[in-house]
């Protein structure tokens, strides 16, 4: 029987995604640009596409905050900065350990195509 989705029941391990995820560690700088002054925190993903990143955040951000983000990938000798908008944003565990997801904005064509290599090599 398929469910609201029009998935079959049984394949549990069917992708509903767009793009296909790189599960890793990936440092991660991240801020909120309404900020007057930027402070960033640093982090590490939890899985990253072309379409966006999810990463361990010390603090929760409500949905649509548009944030700036260094992130560095194996294929660049420095980071790359990126916007990004958040999805979803809550508490991972007790404690302040968040997990937020968010998509990226206007994201340049050689970013993402690095990040498409490298989803396809793990």
């Amino acid at each position: 029987m398929d469910n609201k989705h029009g998935i079959p029941s049984d394949n549990a391990g069917f992708e509903r995604r767009k793009f296909e995820r790189v599960l890793g560690s990936y440092i991660v700088s991240y801020a909120p640009l309404k900020k007057e002054e930027l402070k960033f925190d640093i982090s590490q993903t939890r899985n990253l596409s072309e379409c966006g990143l999810s990463f361990i955040s010390g603090r929760k951000f409500e949905k649509g905050v548009i944030l700036k983000i260094k992130l560095r990938l194996p294929e660049f000798t420095d980071y790359v900065v990126v916007r990004a908008q958040v999805v979803n944003s809550g508490q991972l565990s007790k404690g302040p350990i968040n997990l937020t997801s968010s998509k990226f904005i206007d994201l340049e064509q050689g970013v993402r195509d690095a990040i498409k290599r490298l989803v396809n090599h793990v």
